[in-house]
């Protein structure tokens, strides 16, 4: 059976509930003895589409809300983010995206910014905003852990 696109990603996600409510498995802790589960969010949307980048910078709020580790990375059109150059204004509701970023940088969320993907649109690593850094390999990597929840936006 075929879905409309971003319907089987409902699904899916409704599927895994719905699996971990069944064990008895809490959807957010890959057990005690870890801690809560480490929280990435890769966001690939830009300034041209601010609607998921407030949806990852609320999801990324709740999750440090949780006492979770956050690690934000910005790459694709998404290296516009974390810059200087970004609008104070531009929002997607009631808080500008870039009181909302410095917000969670404030509260310990990491941000990694792909320098491939920086060269390719023209930002400079000083184009970054306080508390961003050009990532690497192995910084980016060492959050990828077997109980890491990854989220796209």
């Amino acid at each position: 059976m075929w879905l409309k696109p971003g319907v089987s990603a409902i699904v899916l996600f409704a599927v895994v509930l719905a699996g971990c409510a069944q064990s008895g498995q809490s959807s957010g802790a890959a057990s005690e003895s870890d801690g809560p589960t480490p929280i990435f969010f890769n966001i690939t949307s830009g300034p041209e589409d601010p609607h998921p980048v407030t949806m990852a910078l609320q999801l990324a709020g709740h999750a440090l809300d949780d006492q979770r580790s956050v690690v934000l990375f910005f790459n694709v059109r998404g290296v516009h983010i974390p810059t200087g150059e970004l609008s104070d204004t531009l929002a997607f509701g009631d808080r500008p995206i870039k009181e909302m970023l410095a917000g969670l940088i404030g509260r310990g969320a990491e941000v990694h910014v792909c320098p491939h993907c920086m060269s390719a649109l023209g930002v400079e690593e000083t184009d970054l905003i306080d508390g961003a850094q050009v990532t690497t390999r192995d910084l980016l990597f060492a959050h990828l852990q077997g109980n890491t929840a990854v989220f796209t936006y």
